[in-house]
């Protein structure tokens, strides 16, 4: 599995915002992570339509966390984001394979993406910054 672009940013921003705890401009979020400051929209446009965070315009403007970073679970956000990616269009449709009934690849990635999911349940944006480890750059996020 590979996750999107689009949902490496999302987590991005939603760990950012729980990491400095207040409302913060896109731009400085993108100029912090060296992304592009259009592409930080659409994520952010995307992470407001599904509850995760505020927008807020106007001078003092910017975007925050819409909920606590402890009630964010991240296995939920990349399945809204990513959906369950179903690896073989024969996850749907058995009937899909020449190979089925019997095969046993169809089983196995099933089950792999199941503890794909099963490994992020449980884990929360808060879980992702209660102990900043400096080795991994979050130690260069402004506070």
């Amino acid at each position: 599995m590979q996750l999107t672009l689009h949902t490496d940013y999302a987590l991005r921003v939603l760990i950012f915002l729980a990491r400095i705890g207040r409302r913060e401009r896109v731009e400085a979020i993108a100029d912090a992570f060296g992304v592009s400051k259009d592409h930080l929209v659409k994520v952010v446009q995307t992470l407001a339509r599904l509850g995760y965070v505020q927008t807020h315009s106007g001078r003092g403007g910017g975007v925050s966390l819409a909920r606590e970073a402890a009630s964010i679970d991240v296995a939920e956000v990349v399945g809204e984001l990513e959906g369950r990616q179903q690896l073989l269009a024969c996850f749907d449709d058995a009937e899909a394979c020449l190979l089925e009934p019997g095969c046993r690849l169809r089983k196995r990635l099933m089950l792999a993406e199941k503890a794909f999911f099963d490994a992020l349940a449980g884990l929360t944006v808060a879980d992702l910054v209660s102990r900043p480890d400096p080795r991994h750059g979050i130690s260069r996020l402004p506070t």
